[in-house]
């Protein structure tokens, strides 16, 4: 395959989740496109009407042609077959269920390969996709699996044929989360009204149910009222945020917790946390998480899904139950007041994140694409 040029087709039911300006995926779509070798031509289509996300994803140098349909138009596999087409797609790399459904329709029509993407074990996948996964798992040429317990959703629960299944991790662009200067973290602490000298731990991601920020409301109290110093950082946008700040402040310590909304300095308010915090119910593996061990962050994380598979529990992070505030309480708390703990956590997550730089996954996903054309190559 020297010289030629491989039209990839990524095609994606939506770019945001409701009320919150963006979600992972998207921004992996903007990490993934400037690394893509010259051998590969991306480009992207979304199912649905135009979103705040979608301009997002124009302004990072990433355009994206939409089809505005709803997620079960049959009109949506001839508008892929039209695409393809037009585009001389030779892989189609597929993301959502319904970007699967018809993704692997349009692909056999165009005699394409098809790579279907899985971010996440979904506990809510609908009934019927379990139906559409059995008849569609021939049309199925790989699927890519964000962690193990994402492989095993996989093969268990969306019917793919475990040989066909590779596991890539999410990454993150190293450089681009790398430790902030003391000037920088304090600028974003002042820009955010906190205190210079307060002991912070923070999250950043959507306000979403999945990412379980009410049990880390929950564990304000026990944390906040025992470390005067202690402050709380929620950055994102979502559809649970009026929800949050309401639980706030019935707990009575809505003035330290600070809800900063979306903001894009992520790497800036990385630098004004201390401690790191995911209180995920369920996961795939948060880009969250490998910005902040890019970063050099403490890390306190729910032991879910990838989470647990990427920290080493006591080494690179703290690990704690889902849905458990009290465990929560404690091992932010101990971060917080045994500064060689915060150290060491630090050190060694960053250490570690040199094995999750975006360059990786973009490099794994090529291979397997070159896998995909050579295998069909020989039938």
């Amino acid at each position: 395959m020297t010289g030629t040029i491989t039209p990839v087709l990524h095609v994606c039911d939506k770019f945001g989740v409701a009320g919150s300006s963006i979600h992972g995926v998207s921004r992996l779509f903007s990490w993934w496109f400037p690394r893509y070798s010259a051998r590969f031509a991306p480009s992207l289509v979304g199912l649905k009407h135009p979103e705040p996300a979608t301009r997002w994803l124009g302004e990072q140098g990433v355009p994206v042609l939409t089809l505005g349909r709803g997620k079960f138009d049959p009109r949506i596999l001839g508008d892929l077959v039209r695409v393809g087409k037009e585009r001389g797609a030779r892989i189609l790399h597929v993301h959502g269920y319904a970007a699967a459904d018809f993704g692997r329709l349009a692909a056999r029509r165009l005699g394409a390969a098809l790579v279907l993407h899985e971010h996440f074990a979904d506990p809510r996948m609908p009934a019927y996709q379990g139906l559409a996964d059995r008849v569609l798992a021939p049309f199925t040429d790989r699927a890519i699996a964000v962690s193990a317990s994402t492989r095993d959703f996989l093969v268990r629960e969306r019917h793919v044929p475990a040989q066909r299944v590779r596991l890539i991790w999410n990454g993150a662009p190293l450089d681009e989360f790398a430790p902030v200067s003391p000037d920088v973290a304090r600028a974003a602490r002042q820009s955010l009204g906190i205190p210079e000298d307060a002991l912070v731990a923070g999250t950043i991601g959507r306000l979403s149910e999945q990412k379980g920020h009410r049990y880390l409301i929950e564990a304000a109290p026990a944390l906040l009222a025992a470390r005067p110093r202690a402050h709380l950082l929620i950055v994102g946008d979502g559809d649970r945020m009026e929800a949050l700040k309401a639980q706030a402040a019935a707990l009575g310590v809505a003035s330290r917790i600070t809800f900063a909304g979306h903001r894009d300095d992520v790497r800036a308010l990385l630098g004004a946390i201390d401690v790191f915090c995911i209180s995920s119910t369920y996961e795939g593996t948060p880009l969250a998480l490998f910005e902040a061990m890019a970063a050099g962050k403490a890390i306190v994380s729910t032991a879910v899904d990838g989470c647990r598979e990427v920290l080493e529990d006591g080494v690179t992070g703290l690990l704690v139950p889902p849905q458990d505030p009290a465990a929560l309480a404690a091992a932010i708390g101990r971060v917080m007041d045994e500064t060689s703990l915060r150290g060491s956590l630090a050190e060694k997550a960053r250490a570690a994140s040199s094995r999750y730089d975006i360059k990786s996954c973009v490099a794994a996903m090529e291979a397997l694409y070159d896998e995909v054309l050579a295998e069909r190559g020989r039938a």
